[in-house]
């Protein structure tokens, strides 16, 4: 069967319907109840009355068999995710933009993308999109495109079978005016067979990450810098009952040898130390306790600190003294 721009149509494996906006090779092109542009082949249409034509509220997103379940867990964390402008010139002179999302990398990700624009977000689509795999997001006038100041990302990563997980990416993705309408920007590439300009979402994601840590720890260096170089108050007398304990967490401090522990195993032992370290200082009437627990990655810091937040909610915590333990230690006042 075949489709013009403006027929009426159902799908015929998912509820709902709507009008054919455009056609293009063996994928016809229909914008659906919620004003989405969804891509279909001619054998999943029918053609239908306007009254027939049943609202979704949803979108249905394509299944994955994640049942596999290899022996060996698929080690690949890196991802590649990538924007695309496939621009299409009419003849009055106006630009059409294709906005295609690519999925350049070994996990499956479930993608909902938004445009942005006076603080207001406008839904494109959602669903999921298979490895090494491109999906037509929507077709956008240059006029139109010129009112979204960014379009928006919230993107879940999983694979079959067993894997390493990645972190989800919510990210909002400037549009820059002169860089798209300059057709220097759109070049040959390896996804489509037209020039376009393709933008990697993924990786201006990390690099906005990397910036945001960076300005807290500069911020958190800052602050601990002017009270370290603050005057000290005079010291006060020395009272028993307020000497500050100091607790070494380190595995190589509490065990002989630690080389066979599993990172997990590790871990229980250090928090053992700490739960039975500060219910003797509360029997002991302590007022501070300094736990040392290192940098390293900051999974024995978290643990420590949540601890605190659930089982002991009325005691107060801080980083100890930058000047003696660095970011290595917390101290809790009892």
């Amino acid at each position: 069967m075949t489709f013009k721009k403006g027929d009426c149509v159902k799908f015929l494996n998912d509820v709902g319907g709507g009008i054919v906006t455009r056609v293009d090779n063996k994928t016809v092109y229909v914008e659906n109840e919620d004003g989405f542009e969804v891509p279909s082949t001619a054998s999943q249409l029918l053609k239908a009355e306007v009254s027939s034509i049943e609202p979704s509220t949803f979108t249905q997103l394509d299944y994955v068999d994640i049942t596999d379940n290899p022996e060996e867990p698929n080690t690949d964390t890196s991802v590649n995710i990538l924007l695309a402008y496939v621009p299409q010139y009419k003849k009055n002179g106006e630009t059409l933009y294709d906005i295609y999302l690519v999925n350049d990398c070994s996990y499956h990700i479930m993608y909902v993308p938004a445009m942005v624009a006076d603080a207001s977000y406008s839904g494109i689509q959602a669903g999921m999109l298979e490895s090494d795999t491109t999906i037509h997001l929507i077709q956008i006038s240059g006029n139109k495109l010129k009112s979204v100041s960014s379009l928006h990302f919230d993107i879940l990563f999983f694979k079959k079978g067993k894997y390493l997980p990645h972190e989800p990416m919510s990210y909002n993705l400037k549009i820059d005016e002169f860089y798209l309408s300059d057709p220097v920007n759109y070049v040959s590439n390896v996804y489509f067979d037209k020039n376009a300009l393709i933008l990697n979402i993924s990786h201006e994601y990390m690099l906005s990450e990397i910036e945001n840590v960076a300005s807290d720890l500069l911020n958190k260096l800052e602050k601990q810098k002017k009270q370290v170089d603050a005057p000290l108050p005079n010291p006060p007398k020395k009272n028993a009952e307020i000497i500050t304990e100091e607790v070494d967490l380190h595995i190589d401090h509490l065990i002989d040898n630690a080389k066979s522990l599993t990172p997990a195993e590790m871990l229980d032992i250090q928090m053992v130390h700490f739960n039975n370290s500060l219910k003797e200082a509360i029997i002991t009437r302590k007022k501070r306790i300094i736990f040392i627990h290192g940098v390293g990655n900051g999974r024995l810091r978290l643990e420590i600190r949540r601890t605190l937040d659930t089982k002991y909610p009325k005691m107060r915590y801080q980083d100890a003294s930058f000047k003696e333990y660095g970011y290595g230690a917390t101290m809790v006042f009892i």
